[in-house]
């Protein structure tokens, strides 16, 4: 399988899973939206689990990319919203999550594996520590 997404991705899915976000998707939407490439949906525990994960994604992209990025959230809405490029990122609480079902508004979209982009995450920085 050969990787065919971007690098910024990558960085969002590896942060959601080291905050230990659950049900992570990411649908690829290049065919079909001229707006956004990739939309990831991730589950957090709480509020302050939301938060952290959007400061974690703030503050890296910050540092790696600049001011090109924004976070929206609001305190006690149960969902955050991080735009980084052509990547949305959004966390839920559960509740939230089911409320606003946006799997469904997504689910004819093409799902890529979280497990295969993480794989590719790690070999790449493995690769890079080693030159």
């Amino acid at each position: 399988m050969e990787e065919d997404f971007p690098e910024t991705l990558s960085i969002c899915c590896r942060i959601a899973a080291d905050k230990k976000c659950t049900d992570l998707k990411i649908f690829d939407l290049r065919k079909g939206s001229s707006i956004v490439d990739y939309i990831a949906l991730a589950t957090c525990t709480s509020e302050s689990h939301l938060k952290a994960v959007g400061d974690a994604l703030y503050q890296t992209f910050k540092h790696n990319y600049g001011q090109l990025c924004s976070m929206d959230y609001k305190p006690l809405s149960g969902w955050m919203v991080f735009d980084a490029f052509n990547i949305f990122f959004h966390a839920f609480t559960e509740p939230t999550r089911r409320r606003y079902d946006l799997d469904k508004l997504f689910e004819k979209s093409n799902v890529l594996d979280l497990d295969y982009i993480l794989a590719v995450d790690i070999c790449q920085k493995s690769t890079a520590s080693k030159n």
